[in-house]
């Protein structure tokens, strides 16, 4: 039997967009016939305090650390303690683990552990990465001297960490163009896999209903709400939505710093808040969104693919998208019919759009065609192959 080990801080049950991915991956890799282990941390998000778990899934060996970690508010000092201490857990781990794998698969962010991959070579066969996001691109977008100098550190990890990689898959042919031309990695040593649908089955059990009505023209943002989503930007657009259609009402799903104090900030009729939603109760929500809004920061699309989007293009619900121009979602939402895209955060125009698509009252549709292409097997079916030779 194949043995590989997963290397990331998000698993299961953390409730982050890359916990669930990673569990998908991991337990597709089980079904494919693999033998996982997963070096984790206890679940952090999104309150980044740790909560101690010892859930299990069947066939696979978690490894949990951090439990007596504390993450500062400051997120680029969070980001720190995240991969420092990452770096001490892998480094543990591999110096008493007895171990050999046949492939290693570490998942980016956190990056620096990686550097140390060419020491223990002799563990493992192959290095396969997936990229999640690319820390660069973001850290590029701000200025001054010291944005510049953490710029300069997050290129020289990210370089030397993803060439630590026999081969690469980012989420998006964005990144993939990105990173490999800013740092230098051969294109044929890389691949591209869409994030894929986390959610089994779509069923409405009424248990939102007090929160979002029946038949309401629900517009909706659920999940992470950072410096890459333009949180501000968004809530400005939410309420000059609200003022255009008076029938319209707008919701929040997400939890955190810049979400408390947005919700501190800005009260509008009909604009509320709430905290994250239950996992099981996520196809429901995505049901009852007559629109869900995709926000993406001015120059920040080639940092990462939302891995929410697979999930709302499985429920069929409305999405409005907001992107730099020249970005993967647009060919991507063209070929969904309830899709918008606007490549500018101009209030004005795109209140209108949101309120045409908002009274527009369509059925749910799903693309099964465009959805073929958000699936795990294949990806794993690429890192068995890698894996073998």
């Amino acid at each position: 039997m194949k043995r590989a080990l997963i290397l990331s801080p998000f698993f299961y049950p953390e409730l982050i967009g890359s916990g669930k991915y990673n569990t998908h991956l991991v337990e597709e890799m089980v079904r494919q016939g693999y033998e996982v282990d997963v070096w984790c941390s206890h679940p952090i998000y999104p309150s980044w305090l740790v909560t101690e778990s010892k859930a299990e899934i069947n066939r696979v060996t978690i490894i949990r650390g951090g439990r007596l970690n504390r993450y500062p508010k400051n997120v680029l000092l969070r980001r720190v303690v995240l991969e420092l201490w990452y770096l001490c857990f892998f480094l543990k781990n591999m110096l008493f683990c007895k171990k050999v794998y046949d492939v290693v698969v570490p998942i980016f962010p956190p990056s620096v552990f990686a550097l140390l991959l060419p020491l223990f070579k002799h563990r493992f066969s192959k290095v396969f990465g997936i990229v999640h996001d690319l820390q660069g691109v973001y850290a590029e977008r701000d200025s001054g001297f010291i944005k510049n100098m953490v710029f300069s550190l997050i290129f020289f990890v990210e370089k030397r960490a993803f060439n630590a990689c026999d081969h690469i898959a980012y989420l998006s042919a964005g990144m993939q163009k990105t990173a490999n031309a800013l740092y230098l990695i051969k294109q044929d040593k890389t691949s591209v896999f869409y994030p894929f649908v986390t959610i089994d089955a779509f069923v409405d059990r009424a248990k939102l209903s007090a929160l979002i009505k029946d038949d309401e023209k629900s517009l909706v943002y659920s999940g992470a709400l950072g410096e890459k989503q333009n949180g501000r930007g968004l809530v400005a657009l939410f309420e000059a939505v609200l003022a255009r259609d008076k029938s319209v009402v707008a919701h929040l799903f997400s939890t955190g710093a810049i979400f408390s104090l947005l919700k501190e900030e800005f009260e509008f009729e009909r604009l509320v808040f709430h905290d994250l939603v239950d996992e099981g109760d996520l196809p429901e929500l995505l049901l009852r969104s007559r629109v869900q809004v995709i926000p993406q920061a001015e120059g920040s699309s080639n940092g990462s693919l939302p891995s929410k989007l697979p999930n709302l293009l499985a429920s069929g619900t409305g999405i409005f998208c907001i992107t730099d121009q020249g970005s993967e979602l647009i060919d991507i939402l063209e070929q969904y019919a309830l899709g918008e895209v606007v490549t500018s955060w101009d209030v004005i125009r795109n209140s209108k759009i949101l309120v045409d698509m908002l009274n527009k009252n369509t059925e749910k549709e799903v693309n099964k065609i465009l959805l073929s292409k958000f699936t795990k097997e294949t990806l794993v079916a690429k890192i068995l192959a890698e894996g073998a030779v």
